[in-house]
């Protein structure tokens, strides 16, 4: 089978794996009439009978705030409680946006909320991933570390990770390839590659997630490092070395669907997944 034949037919695999339907044990989660996001039907009557903010009707859980710092305040104290019950994993202490559902450009910020939380609450996250490719069209990419709470040991992108709180896409693309890769800023020039949403179950709740992706054209003398103890390794792999390990299973989900995304458009291939 030849290459691209080998990306397309990964790619429409991971296409399917990343538009799941909502299963009917989730019910929506409306905050002052908008829709943010889902949650299981037992976690919003445990919400109900705890807090006086939230209420069930017509099948949704209702959140009321009268402003975002309130709401803020609001879900921290819930967060406090799911985080005592253990209905909570892999703690951040570390914001992110809640924005409606499908503002897809993170446009409006309704409260902020542990990054912790956006799973079991189905909350829209956003992340950047980085692909560097070699004049010769090998791609740079990392091992987690095995310390991870999530996905230890698994490959994945050269440098990904979150888009916090009132950090633009780029400056956080930048600052997530220096701290996992060591690259300086300004040293490399990423371009904005594609984006693609995952809309899927995980074992934390529900993986509602816009990935924005950039490519970048590194020099042979390029070499990444880590620097904030989040990587294992670094390798340089060829095309097909990547997709030997892909069909093996030992990549991230994740970075699965952006280093596809990255090989097809270096090999001339349509990069729109329409997952939105």
């Amino acid at each position: 089978m030849d290459r691209k034949t080998r990306i397309a037919e990964l790619i429409a695999q991971k296409r399917a794996e990343a538009a799941v339907p909502i299963p009917d044990e989730r019910i929506p989660f409306i905050f002052n009439g908008v829709q943010v996001g889902h949650l299981l039907r037992q976690d919003a009557l445990f919400l109900v009978r705890r807090f006086r903010f939230f209420e069930i009707r017509e099948d949704a859980l209702l959140f009321s705030a009268q402003d975002s710092a309130q709401a803020s305040r609001r879900l921290a104290a819930v967060s406090q409680i799911f985080k005592a019950e253990r209905k909570v994993f892999a703690w951040r202490d570390e914001l992110l946006p809640v924005v409606p559902m499908h503002d897809l450009g993170r446009a409006c910020t309704l409260a902020a909320i542990e990054r912790a939380m956006c799973r079991p609450f189905a909350f829209s996250t956003f992340a950047v991933h980085l692909n560097p490719f070699t004049g010769d069209g090998r791609l740079w990419v990392a091992q987690r570390s095995f310390k991870k709470a999530i996905g230890p040991g698994y490959w994945d992108n050269c440098a990904a990770g979150m888009v916090p709180l009132n950090e633009s896409f780029p400056s956080a693309m930048a600052r997530e390839a220096y701290e996992e890769a060591g690259i300086e800023p300004g040293t490399i020039a990423f371009y904005f590659c594609s984006r693609h949403l995952i809309s899927r179950p995980v074992h934390e709740g529900w993986m509602r997630e816009n990935t924005i992706l950039f490519n970048a054209d590194v020099s042979d003398s390029f070499r990444p490092h880590n620097v904030d103890g989040e990587v294992e390794k670094f390798e340089l792999m060829t095309p097909d070395d990547i997709l030997d390990r892909m069909e093996a299973g030992l990549f991230t989900f994740e970075s699965s669907l952006s280093i596809l995304v990255g090989l097809a458009a270096k090999e001339g291939m349509p990069t729109e997944l329409d997952l939105y």
